[in-house]
């Protein structure tokens, strides 16, 4: 028995257990992500199994089946390309990523239903959407080039789809579209809602055609618009009713960063005690009153900490989902700021060493000291009293 335990290497055990925590972090944003372009993978495939002609002999309703064939080829293709890209950013938890593979996943579906792609090319596409919106929370980050990058990518996608589309059904609207031109204009004030009425779908086709692309193509806008302009927009509203600009003159004050319940619960304390300090959120939707002065940002890029003030701060609180994410925003804000302190959340035990070797002045692990405390209830220990509002009831024994 002896021998037994002296065999075990603690070293390799240390190592087997920072690689499942490095697993650990990695999920569930990576194994989506896969999937999502498996999905759009397969859609890319099957366009290239599709009827294609040469651009020089497509005229516009060269016969209904045909072109509608060719639109569901290319339109497969774009929604391939989509998948794939957006892909990459959902490898990067950006919910600017997260909200255009819903729609591209719609789409997806619906075009598989109108042309009649039973079994697997609806069962997979209808499964990862259900996954995604389970997931939601998940995909939660934003950065500038990213939100950009991913966003004229679903403009750009949706204007070809227009346009090649009216195109292909020209002979079905009055009058008739003849020339890329025309289709092109009537994308723009369609998907303007304009509508000057020049040029209407007067088939069952066209008009079918033309509410899938206000659906989707308003979708894309409205969702492209909110992911650029979102953020700048909340700070100069902020500036417009804050003129005094009351957080751009903090100083000594407290930086908490992250998403979920405890960044949320630990706002809420601050303000009850009435600390200065300023939250750093990536999600605008679910803001709270605590914390009026938020910044909506990733909180591991430089930027941001540098809005938040943190070469004036005095502690910066990285209270993440993600232990991977706190121990980076401990190391940009050691980077920016030596002399701030740093508390860093570690989620999972196995995350406390490495977040020490990132320079977190002082780890706080939630599960540890809770099942601790609750250890401590289980033998009839007295609690401290301050924390006696937390608690229901009297002794276990």
């Amino acid at each position: 028995m002896t021998r037994d335990k002296k065999a075990v290497n603690p070293v390799r055990v240390g190592r087997w257990r920072l690689f499942l925590g490095w697993l650990w972090g990695l999920w569930p944003h990576w194994p989506v992500a896969a999937a999502i372009m498996v999905d759009g993978g397969l859609n890319i495939l099957k366009s290239f199994n599709s009827q294609h002609l040469p651009f020089s002999q497509i005229s516009p309703f060269m016969g209904l089946e045909k072109s509608l064939a060719i639109l569901g080829s290319s339109t497969q293709a774009i929604l391939g390309v989509g998948l794939v890209l957006v892909g990459f950013g959902l490898f990067r938890k950006l919910s600017t990523a997260w909200s255009f593979s819903v729609i591209l996943l719609l789409i997806t579906l619906g075009v598989n239903l109108i042309q009649q792609h039973w079994g697997t090319p609806i069962i997979y596409p209808g499964a990862m959407l259900l996954v995604m919106i389970l997931l939601r929370r998940y995909f939660n980050r934003q950065t500038k080039l990213a939100n950009y990058t991913i966003s004229l990518t679903g403009i750009f996608s949706i204007l070809a789809y227009g346009t090649f589309g009216s195109y292909l059904l020209g002979n079905g609207f009055h009058p008739a579209v003849h020339d890329l031109t025309t289709s092109f204009y009537f994308t723009i004030i369609t998907l303007s809602t304009v509508g000057y009425g020049d040029i209407s779908p007067i088939t069952p086709e066209t008009r079918l055609f033309v509410v899938s692309l206000l659906v989707v193509g308003l979708s894309v806008f409205a969702t492209a618009i909110i992911s650029v302009l979102g953020p700048a927009i909340s700070r100069r509203l902020g500036h417009i009713l804050n003129p005094e600009g009351g957080r751009m003159k903090l100083e000594k004050h407290i930086i908490l960063a992250g998403e979920g319940s405890i960044a949320a619960n630990t706002a809420v304390e601050l303000e009850k005690r009435k600390l200065s300090f300023i939250r750093i959120r990536s999600q605008v939707e679910n803001a709270t009153a605590p914390g009026e002065g938020d910044i909506i940002g990733d909180p591991t890029d430089e930027a941001v900490q540098l809005e938040a003030g943190v070469r004036e701060a005095v502690m910066v609180i990285a209270a993440g989902d993600n232990d991977g994410d706190n121990a980076f925003i401990t190391l940009l804000a050691k980077d920016l700021n030596p002399e701030v302190r740093v508390l860093a959340v570690a989620n999972a035990i196995n995350a406390i060493r490495r977040l020490k070797l990132a320079r977190a002045d002082l780890v706080f692990a939630p599960a540890a000291v809770g099942s601790r405390l609750l250890a401590d209830l289980a033998e009839g220990d007295r609690i401290s009293d301050q924390f006696r509002d937390l608690l229901e009831g009297g002794k276990v024994r």
